[in-house]
Order: C-alpha cells, then sequence, then structure tokens
C-alpha cells in the first residue's frame, strides 16, 4: 500500500524539519504515488496526479494572487499535497493560502527548519518500491496458490475456502438466484455471515455501493453470458486491489472447476444411458457383465436393486434449450439425492422430463432408501420452477441388476401416472395407481376421449357458460361414494340445497347419481379428463 501523507510527515528526513499543518487537515490519509522537487510557478503537464510536492516556497513570494493560482494548479494536477520549506525565500506562509487549501482539498504543510529534500525523496521512494514488491509478491503468490488448486482439482468448497484463507476474510460463492452454493465463513460465526443472505445481497448488490456503513467486493463467475453465480467478499476491506486480485482468481478457478466437471459429468451420464439402454434392450443378458459394467460406472453391489422413474410435467410452450436445463436439473436433483442416502444408482434422461435409475439398496431395504430419496427430492424440486409437482414411480425391487433395469417401464408408468393424481411431488407404486393406471395408458385413443366426452360433455358446456362449478361438486359426491351427508359436510352445503343441485346435475347429465354403475362412468370419464 503507497503510504500516506500522514505516514511521509513521520518520516525522519520529514520530521527534522519539524513540519506543521497549514491547511488540508482531512486529507492527510491520501496517498503519495511518487514526490516531486520543484520551484516552478507551473506545472501543468509535468504532473500525472498523487504526487507530493516539495518547493523552498519560491512559486508563493510573486504576491498574493500567484500564490493562490499556484494552489489552484496543484489542485487541478491532482497532487497529493504541498511541503513547503520556510527560510530565505518565505518567512511565513500567507494566511489567506490556509483557507484555500481547505477549500482545494489540498494538504499543505509547512517546514520551520531546513532539509534535505533528496533524503525526503529517498524514504518516501523507499516505502513506495517496498510496496510494490510487496504486491508482486503477493500476486505472485496468489498465482501459485490457485495454480495448485487448478492442477490438484480442487472442489468449488476448496477453492473458496483457500481464497478466504489469502484475503483472512470470509467468503461466499453464490448463485444468479443468491442462493448459497459455498462459503467459507473463517472467524465469522456462520448464523451472522448467512443471515437473510439474499436480502443483504441485494443491498450490496455493487462492490462499489456502500450500504449500512459498509462496502462489499464482488467478482462475476462465468464466462459472458453464461455467468451462473458471484463471489463475494462480504466485508469492507482496507486492500481494495488485492481483494480483487484474489477474488477474480478465484472465480477463474471455480470456473475451470465446473468446466472440468460438466465435461466429465457429461461423458458419466452419456455412459450411463447407454448402459441402461442395453439393460432395457436385452443387449446384456448376463448378469456378471451387467454388473461388471455397473460397477465400472461406480454403482456399488448389493442385495437388493430399486427401480426409480421421476416425472416432471410438461410445460405449454417449452423451448428445446428451456426443456434441456430442466431435464439436467432434474437429473442432477436424482443423483444428488440417492447420494444424500450413501447409495449408488445408476441414472439417466430417458426421454424429455423423466429421469429414471436403479439405485442399489443396502440392508435398510428398498423401501426405507426410496423414500429417503423422495424425501429428497422434495427439497431439491418441490417448488422450483419447472420441477414443481413432480411425481416418482417405482415396481418391486429385484436381487439382479437385470430384473430391477426391467422394471422400469413399470415405474415410468406409475410416475407418469402419477403427475394425473391429486397429490404430487410424492413416491407412487403401482397399488397407488390401478384404473387411474389403466386411463393412462388409454388416454390418447380417441375412443376413450368421445367416451369422456359422452359422459360429461354437456356438465363442461354447462359449466363454461354460466360459470357455475357444478363440476367440482360432482367429483366430490363421487370422491364420497354417493354419500349426501359427507358431500353436504365438505362442500359445506345445507342438505336442501345440495339435493337441488345434485338434481339439476342428473338432468344435464340424464342419469341418476344413485347407481352405482353411473357413478363408476362419470368417476372413470373425470379420471379421463384429468390424465389429459
Amino acid at each position: 500500500m503507497q503510504p500516506s501523507i500522514r505516514e511521509v510527515l513521520q518520516l525522519s528526513a520529514m520530521a527534522a524539519g519539524r513540519p506543521h499543518l497549514v491547511g488540508g487537515r482531512e486529507h492527510l490519509d491520501r496517498p503519495v504515488r511518487w514526490v516531486h522537487i520543484s520551484d516552478l510557478t507551473d506545472l501543468t503537464d509535468l504532473l500525472e496526479g498523487g504526487e507530493l510536492v516539495l518547493t523552498t516556497g519560491l512559486p508563493l513570494t510573486e504576491g498574493a494572487w500567484q500564490a493562490e493560482a499556484y494552489l489552484t494548479m496543484l489542485a487541478a494536477q491532482d497532487v497529493a499535497g504541498l511541503v513547503v520549506e520556510l527560510g530565505a525565500r518565505l518567512g511565513t506562509v500567507p494566511e489567506h493560502l490556509a483557507t484555500l487549501a481547505d477549500s482545494l482539498a489540498l494538504p499543505l504543510v509547512a517546514l520551520t527548519d531546513r532539509i534535505r529534500f533528496v533524503e525526503v525523496t529517498q524514504q518516501v521512494h523507499r516505502l513506495i518500491v517496498a510496496d510494490q514488491y510487496e504486491e508482486v509478491e503477493f500476486a505472485r503468490t496468489t498465482h501459485e496458490v490457485f495454480t495448485s488448486l487448478n492442477i490438484a482439482r480442487a472442489s468449488t468448497t476448496d477453492i473458496v475456502t483457500r481464497a478466504a484463507q489469502t484475503l483472512g476474510a470470509p467468503l461466499v460463492l453464490e448463485d444468479v438466484s443468491r442462493h448459497v452454493l459455498a462459503y467459507c465463513a473463517l472467524h465469522t460465526p456462520t448464523a451472522d455471515l448467512l443471515r437473510q443472505w439474499a436480502e443483504r445481497s441485494r443491498l450490496h448488490d455493487s462492490a462499489s455501493t456502500p450500504a449500512h456503513g459498509s462496502a462489499w467486493s464482488a467478482v462475476p463467475v462465468g464466462v459472458g453470458s453464461e455467468r451462473w453465480g458471484r463471489l463475494v467478499l462480504p466485508a469492507r476491506t482496507p486492500h481494495a486491489s488485492r481483494a480483487r486480485m484474489v477474488l477474480e482468481r478465484a472465480a477463474q478457478s471455480l470456473q475451470l472447476h465446473r468446466m472440468i466437471q460438466q465435461e466429465r459429468d457429461a461423458l458419466v451420464v452419456q455412459a450411463l444411458g447407454g448402459l441402461l439402454d442395453d439393460l432395457l434392450s436385452g443387449r446384456i443378458g448376463e448378469e456378471p457383465e451387467a454388473m461388471a459394467r455397473a460397477a465400472a460406472l461406480g454403482l456399488t453391489p448389493n442385495n437388493q436393486y430399486a427401480p426409480l422413474s421421476v416425472r416432471v410435467p410438461r410445460r405449454p410452450n417449452t423451448d428445446a434449450l428451456t426443456q434441456g436445463e430442466v431435464d439436467r436439473r432434474l437429473l442432477n436433483a436424482v443423483r444428488q439425492a440417492v447420494a444424500a442416502t450413501g447409495e449408488t444408482a445408476i441414472a439417466s434422461i430417458r426421454r424429455e422430463g423423466t429421469v429414471s435409475a436403479v439405485i442399489s439398496c443396502a440392508s435398510k431395504g428398498a423401501d426405507h432408501v426410496l423414500d429417503a430419496v423422495c424425501t429428497g427430492l422434495r427439497d431439491r424440486l418441490t417448488g422450483r420452477s419447472g420441477t414443481d409437482g413432480w411425481a416418482a414411480g417405482t415396481a418391486p425391487s429385484s436381487s439382479s441388476l437385470i430384473g430391477a433395469a426391467q422394471g422400469l417401464a413399470e415405474a415410468e408408468h406409475v410416475a407418469d401416472v402419477g403427475l394425473t393424481m391429486p397429490k404430487p411431488n410424492r413416491l407412487y407404486r403401482s397399488t397407488d395407481v390401478r384404473l387411474r393406471g389403466l386411463v393412462a395408458l388409454l388416454r390418447d385413443d380417441h375412443r376413450v376421449q368421445r367416451f369422456a366426452e359422452t359422459e360429461l360433455g354437456r356438465l363442461l358446456d354447462h359449466d363454461t357458460r354460466t360459470g357455475d362449478n357444478l363440476l367440482a361438486l360432482l367429483r366430490t359426491h363421487l370422491d364420497c361414494s354417493g354419500s349426501k351427508t359427507h358431500t353436504a359436510r365438505l362442500a359445506g352445503l345445507s342438505r336442501p340445497t345440495l339435493y337441488s343441485r345434485l338434481r339439476f346435475i342428473e338432468r344435464i347429465l340424464g342419469v341418476s347419481l344413485d347407481s352405482v354403475e353411473s357413478r363408476t362412468s362419470l368417476h372413470t370419464a373425470l379420471m379421463v379428463i384429468d390424465a389429459r
């Protein structure tokens, strides 16, 4: 760090002149970039800014107007300050110059005794060169640290931690939604560091914008339009240039790590997808071969293997790029949820909005593992754009990998039906879907669609014309197995009102709701509509 004027005045060479401050007291912490000795009255274009000018006072002896012009010229050149040696040429600094120095924010110092300006120059320049050397050494060390991390393929957490240790301050890596991906609290309590992080991050969005008395530093992580996060130093730092250097090097390492990880993941996903395809198509018929290939891709052998398929709803007007991002997030969520249980799996994107997996289950059993995986999926998918409303399906587990893979067709069917069930974001088994599963298989058949339209079309038309919601009342009545008492309680209607509306529905549909067969047909038609 460059020495300040205050520090320069404390040097032995300067202190020998018994300096006293004339004006510009509030700006003594201004850094000194260089020392310039001159008695010229006009230094325009001879200075670059940040210099401490030393003079014997000659420019201040030519009259009040010329002295004021001299100080104004120095302020315009953005010098750090002016030191005037009093003596034969100038006995005292005129009082009006003190007021002018204050207004110009220009520190003005008078030396009572004569000194050797060359000694001041040597001492100041020695400090500046030492500071520059220290900066170069810091840059070299920083380069070596992050180069070593890159070579060692360090994790995201390792990179953030090492950067925080280099700066001696906490660091947070956040994504574009301001969710914390990694952090190093260092000596700060984690609760204090991450308290209301998203809100605080927005307040300190710009590294140059002070908020609540402090300024944060941040650099984007990513390349061009593919920026996926920010590395944030949530504190004021006295070494802004060093902080910027470390943050930028850490951001480069994080991006390199992400690129390597994405490439590695892409190759692994491709290999896993190929293995599942071979298992489902029958190209692998021997269990030893299947296990050898799966183990080579990280699957741990166990006594039980469970098929799992996870589906997300189709969103209208979703382009291919958006759907691809949703599929990747779904795959990552499944892999992370499985890993969180301590198990391993073969997982792959089967088609748009569908990820299927065969999970190797330890002694706790397949049901326990599947429930734990789906608990993890709720944390990672529910409430998120593109993945909310997901459904998972499974089939009976198997003692063989090939047998479990063959159960994926049933698991995918159950997951597909699960999207039409009243309760999303959960695991379904074949015993949960039953008739609804058959309807889901046949939902695209025009004869099934005509059946649903024949059963409920007139009631749908009535609701569309009038704004009534008689279909909802019919659904409630069918769910209550035709019990008017239960229907009235759930619908919040008095019995006379309910009876009147049910008779009206019967007239519209031309059927009796007391008939079990009629209720069965209408319930089936509702399932067809739900499955569309």
